[in-house]
């Protein structure tokens, strides 16, 4: 049964490395997600399937299976940008990094690691970031995948915004694109949230550089598309000419300077100071 049950997955392995070869966004994302169901399905024959002690005459090619198309898995999630397969695959992949010690380390282990903390930083999930980050050697902190993801994570801290887009262009990997993407529109979101509460008006361009956009095309888009997602939360953000402003309570008068409520949410005070 395990042979058969093998081949099926080869032949299913190399058929989604057909539609898709790991770079860039698939062309087909509901075929491949079609594809790694199906092995997944299989997988659950294997003796050795999330079960590290079991015994089986072909443990070795199990193993290699699943955790290579579990993988594929990851990346597919992060290319389509879906953070919640993302997290349940990376979840049993954890399990053959961890538990199966015996086996060679994967070549995309750290790969996988650096874009499961970046995934963690541009859903703002902060807290888990660092404890996923203690779970890592520290041997492995120095490696590209990891480390690039580490900076990152410092630049946003101090409000080293043009660091942070900078990095979008020297990422280690094609596979970090889309979710260096999502991480930007978090930062955004959140500085467009502590602007709302901590300024009376705003010019058009320096909302412009506050929220990293390279015209006001974009930023005007954002804004109405913000304004929009958040409702009646949004106090502001109502164009006037050449200004934003913004719609405070009458009782509002001890509200934050703009660092101090910036430095609350994401520690941004340092380069929005610079250039508002």
């Amino acid at each position: 049964m395990c042979d058969a049950a093998i081949a099926e997955c080869e032949g299913k392995l190399a058929k989604y490395k057909q539609l898709y070869t790991g770079e860039g966004t698939p062309t087909n994302p509901a075929a491949c997600k079609q594809l790694l169901h199906e092995l997944k399905v299989l997988f659950t024959t294997f003796p050795t399937f999330l079960n590290p002690s079991a015994d089986s005459a072909t443990r070795i090619k199990e193993i290699s299976l699943v955790r290579e198309a579990m993988e594929n898995s990851v990346l597919l999630a992060a290319a389509t940008k879906n953070t919640d397969d993302f997290a349940q695959n990376f979840e049993i992949l954890r399990v053959y990094y961890t538990d199966f010690k015996d086996e060679p380390k994967s070549e995309r282990r750290l790969l996988i690691l650096g874009l499961h903390l970046l995934r963690l930083l541009a859903m703002n999930e902060t807290r888990a970031y660092h404890m996923e980050l203690e779970r890592i050697a520290v041997e492995d902190h120095d490696n590209m995948y990891i480390k690039d993801v580490v900076q990152l994570e410092r630049y946003i801290m101090e409000g080293s915004y043009h660091k942070m887009l900078q990095a979008r262009s020297k990422v280690p990997s094609a596979h970090y694109v889309p979710l260096m993407e999502m991480l930007l529109v978090t930062v955004r979101r959140e500085v467009f949230k502590c602007a709302t509460h901590a300024y009376e008006e705003l010019s058009v361009e320096g909302a412009r550089k506050l929220l990293m956009f390279d015209n006001t095309d974009d930023l005007r888009a954002f804004v109405e598309a913000e304004k929009e997602r958040r409702g009646d939360e949004v106090m502001g953000w109502v164009l006037e000419g050449d200004k934003y402003k913004f719609v405070h309570n009458e009782d509002q008068d001890d509200r934050l300077p703009f660092a101090t409520v910036i430095s609350n949410n994401l520690g941004y005070a340092n380069e929005l100071q610079r250039i508002v």
